[in-house]
């Protein structure tokens, strides 16, 4: 088993232990594929790709990136509701798109957005920008990093909406 199937696994059983004892779920659940919510989530993502250029525009650029992520966290939203998930956790949320990926379900040039959004990529990608400048007191953001978020944004909504 690969290691976004392992995790996959593990977020739907903690999802099923959760519920079994009455709580919501923080993990991943199987649910009926929904193309008209995942459609609603690529809408989603459109929307704040809309307030990411409002921040752009205006020189906000920590909450373009902090905006930036939620674009590209609802793009994997739409694609996971696509295939019959339901997702209350980031990290459940990614593996359950890598996992869509090693069972060629969605192409494998997908894994590039995977790799920008995962919390253990580099310093110069999306989890780890926006950590840095939602919970520091750094706001002076080199503009290059703004600009090539949102081409990413943009990518990806294109390619979400083609999986969708």
């Amino acid at each position: 088993m690969s290691k976004a199937e392992n995790k996959v696994q593990w977020c739907l059983n903690q999802a099923k232990k959760q519920l079994a004892e009455g709580k919501k779920h923080r993990g991943l659940v199987t649910v009926t594929p929904d193309d008209a919510l995942a459609g609603e989530y690529v809408e989603k993502a459109e929307h704040n790709l809309d307030f990411f250029l409002i921040a752009r525009k205006n020189g906000f650029y920590d909450w373009a990136i902090n905006i930036g992520f939620y674009v590209t966290y609802h793009c994997c939203l739409a694609i996971i509701t696509k295939f019959g998930y339901e997702s209350r956790n980031q990290d459940c949320t990614l593996a359950a798109v890598e996992s869509l990926i090693e069972e060629g379900k969605i192409s494998k040039d997908f894994q590039k957005y995977i790799d920008s959004i995962s919390p253990d990529s580099g310093e110069d990608k999306i989890v780890p920008m926006r950590e840095k400048y939602q919970y520091t007191p750094i706001i002076d953001i080199d503009k290059q990093k703004v600009e090539e978020l949102l081409a990413l944004c943009q990518d990806m909504i294109k390619d979400a909406k083609g999986i969708v």
